[in-house]
């Protein structure tokens, strides 16, 4: 069994951050590992972040690169620039497949996250990346586009990302384009692979970016290529809204253990 690590901030609702890629890794049967970076406090109100020091960080990734095989690892939320650049210090030296899901934005509010913090991820931590998994939000901000609302924007975004050394792309389009169709894209090194499905009339996606990176970077650790890595966690993401756990009328979590129940029907 593989070790995975992520390395992100912890979500008090528990539907994302480090909480949702745990509950995947364990699910997905690899053994989850933790380098926690800040702690979010989601409320109506909105979101409440407390940093954790880079120091910190440093010693927990000190604490598991020192003691444990680990050839597989993803990055959520940083939250600050010196957290960035102390995981980017620390996995400088390492050969590890990194996958990094470049949060931005929460759903349920801005982190305030400034423009500085964006180009160090450009110029830093992508370079390290294996793949990265935007949202059409993160990847308008990656890639400097005023707008992504077609494939060709989103394939254009996808490239210009490309540019900053992470070979491989996935533009989580999902059911913020318009239409009746959920929608993916891939940009595997010079190949493109779309992914379809019907939309889901739930509320219940709380830490589906997170839980899809996650599944993403569980199945390449059980040894699937990349384009069934994305296709197994967009199936993984899409019962874990379907059977997701409501909180609100206008917000709930998506269930990781969804896939499970389904398979002991």
């Amino acid at each position: 069994m593989e070790n995975v690590l992520t390395i992100a901030g912890s979500d008090s609702l528990a539907g994302g951050g480090i909480e949702a890629d745990l509950k995947t890794f364990e699910e997905l049967n690899v053994f989850g590992l933790s380098a926690l970076t800040s702690v979010a406090s989601i409320t109506p109100a909105g979101v409440n972040l407390s940093q954790i020091p880079p120091t910190v960080i440093g010693q927990q990734l000190d604490s598991i690169l020192s003691q444990l095989p680990v050839h597989f690892a993803k990055t959520g939320l940083l939250g600050s620039q010196a957290a960035l650049t102390m995981v980017c210090d620390k996995l400088q030296a390492t050969k590890l497949k990194l996958v990094v899901d470049p949060v931005l934005v929460f759903k349920e509010g801005e982190t305030q996250l400034h423009t500085t913090y964006i180009d160090a991820m450009t110029h830093n931590l992508l370079p390290l990346g294996y793949v990265t998994t935007p949202n059409l939000d993160e990847a308008r901000q990656l890639s400097g586009l005023a707008e992504i609302t077609t494939k060709d924007q989103m394939r254009e975004a996808a490239l210009r990302i490309q540019t900053f050394g992470c070979p491989n792309v996935v533009i989580k389009g999902g059911s913020r384009l318009a239409g009746d169709v959920a929608l993916d894209y891939l940009r595997a090194g010079d190949q493109d692979y779309w992914f379809t499905g019907p939309k889901i009339n739930r509320q219940t996606t709380d830490g589906a970016g997170c839980t899809f990176s996650a599944a993403i970077t569980a199945e390449l650790a059980n040894g699937q290529s990349l384009p069934a890595a994305v296709a197994a966690a967009k199936t993984f993401v899409r019962l874990g809204i379907t059977h997701g756990v409501a909180i609100s009328a206008t917000l709930g979590s998506v269930w990781q253990g969804a896939s499970r129940q389904e398979e002991t029907k």
